[in-house]
């Protein structure tokens, strides 16, 4: 689903659930929906996520990530560990002419993922989880539902809304 009508990516809206088998090679799939008629448009960056999860993220979003990362001082060694740790994981991924891309040994390691994932779609991202742990992780209906009302009671506490209901 592409909001707003921007080709670049940036108004796009990721919905759904998808399950995938991962071929031999680590291959998996980007649903026909969540990918860019534009071939040179179907570039993401793969990132360990929480919970034995991993984020796949837009180029133009993760760009957006990018310039809030270059603030970061290097001096700072907290945040320079975080962030080699996280950029070590982290994968380029352009998708092939079947609209694949392929997990390394390390991100497949850190989400538990051998031979099926679960792709969500997590509005902004996609989120690749092995589907025995998302079965473990996600939220009831009801605590989803308690979110959205409080976010629409008070949509300036955004983050904070959604780092209490992980709670």
């Amino acid at each position: 689903m592409n909001v707003g009508g921007n080709q670049d990516g940036a108004g796009r809206c990721y919905l759904g659930e998808h399950e995938y088998t991962v071929d031999n090679q680590r291959r998996i799939a980007i649903p026909k929906t969540w990918r860019h008629d534009d071939p040179s448009l179907n570039h993401f960056f793969l990132l360990p996520g929480r919970d034995k999860s991993l984020q796949l993220v837009p180029a133009v979003t993760f760009q957006e990530l990018l310039v809030k990362l270059r603030r970061v001082s290097f001096a700072d060694s907290k945040a320079a560990i975080a962030l080699a740790t996280i950029g070590s994981m982290a994968q380029e991924c352009v998708c092939d002419k079947q609209g694949r891309i392929k997990l390394s040994n390390g991100l497949a390691g850190h989400a538990g993922i051998v031979d099926k994932v679960l792709m969500l779609g997590a509005i902004t991202t996609i989120q690749i989880w092995s589907p025995e742990i998302w079965k473990q992780r996600r939220m009831d209906s009801e605590s989803c539902l308690d979110v959205i009302e409080a976010l629409q009671e008070r949509p300036d506490d955004f983050t904070e809304i959604l780092r209490a209901a992980g709670r």
